[in-house]
């Protein structure tokens, strides 16, 4: 039997943002999915190499992302053929886009789980993006109305609005990556997997006992938090899209009372440069995904309702800042 033989039938499938993935490696944070047969179409191929495998060179490189304090966090190349996402010190990504397959080859010392971090919230919703969806950076729950998306750079509180709907009893669909998909008339959220990454305060103020917990990543102090023992369930199915939330955190200098939430409407034209700058891009040279990109948000911001919403800085606040959302989107249904 082949390598290549054995990695296919030992590979177990997946289920995530509306994509089939097969893997060499269990993933536990993913759903499996329910049928094990080997001719089910499969999207992406994941393969998790040895940390002494060679890392491709690249051709030419096209953009360094780098952490608030001016650290590089990812270096994106090109290579032949398809693309290099290098995590400096943790791990390097190969999207070969002639296979659609990904293999991961590992540092020595980068634990399992901090891989499967970089792969789902990382490297995958670029190479969603690659392949023709769009990626928003951001959180979305199912309201009785629809979909709902919280979206902001990071640190502005979407993971903890969206747990914060969940332990209201409402479903979330997706933490930190909203995949957005056009279906007939409606803009759609497709749903991620069960999980949400939260700080301890936002667990032990949102949650305390309830649900599992286990850590995201060896670099951080997050915890992933799935409702394993809540009533409320993540949900499974795409659903309707019926307003996006571009989030904020009020500050000391505005005065606004600790449990007010401010909202307000962008116009056309701002709501499409936010999104714009909060959409996942795998490749910023793409000029036919970045004509794709423009033209889908440009029909989302003239279909779905964007409001800019301040969130106080308190935990306590939050039932307000859900009824605020709630009867937003009634009034605009």
């Amino acid at each position: 039997m082949t390598v290549e033989a054995h990695r296919q039938e030992t590979a177990v499938r997946y289920r995530v943002y509306g994509h089939i993935l097969s893997c060499n490696a269990p993933l536990h944070e993913l759903e499996q999915t329910s049928s094990p047969d080997s001719t089910q179409n499969t999207d992406l191929r994941i393969l998790f190499s040895s940390a002494d495998e060679p890392i491709p060179s690249p051709s030419s490189r096209y953009l360094t992302i780098s952490l608030t304090d001016g650290t590089p966090w990812l270096h994106c190349a090109k290579i032949s053929p398809g693309y290099l996402l290098h995590f400096p010190n943790l791990a390097s990504f190969v999207f070969d886009t002639s296979s659609d397959s990904i293999r991961c080859i590992p540092q020595q010392q980068t634990p399992p789980h901090t891989l499967h971090h970089l792969l789902l919230d990382q490297v995958l919703p670029l190479v969603l993006n690659h392949k023709g969806k769009e990626v928003l950076h951001g959180a979305a729950v199912v309201t009785p109305y629809g979909a709902c998306a919280f979206v902001g750079p990071t640190g502005a509180g979407k993971s903890t609005l969206a747990a914060s709907f969940l332990s209201a009893g409402y479903s979330v669909l997706t933490d930190d990556c909203v995949v957005l998909d056009a279906r007939g008339g409606d803009i759609v959220a497709i749903p991620a997997y069960p999980g949400l990454r939260l700080w301890d305060d936002a667990l032990a103020a949102l949650f305390v006992t309830t649900g599992f917990c286990v850590p995201v990543a060896h670099y951080t102090p997050k915890q992933r938090f799935t409702a394993a023992l809540s009533a409320t369930p993540f949900c499974s199915s795409a659903v309707p899209l019926a307003g996006i939330y571009v989030l904020g955190i009020s500050d000391a200098e505005q005065a606004v009372p600790a449990s007010t939430p401010e909202m307000y409407p962008l116009a056309e034209r701002e709501a499409l440069m936010t999104l714009l700058s909060l959409a996942f891009k795998l490749d910023i040279l793409d000029h036919r995904m970045l004509r794709r990109e423009f033209d889908f948000l440009h029909r989302l911001v003239t279909q779905i309702p964007v409001r800019r919403l301040t969130v106080p800085d308190s935990f306590a606040a939050l039932p307000a800042v859900h009824a605020a959302v709630l009867h937003d989107l009634a009034m605009s249904c």
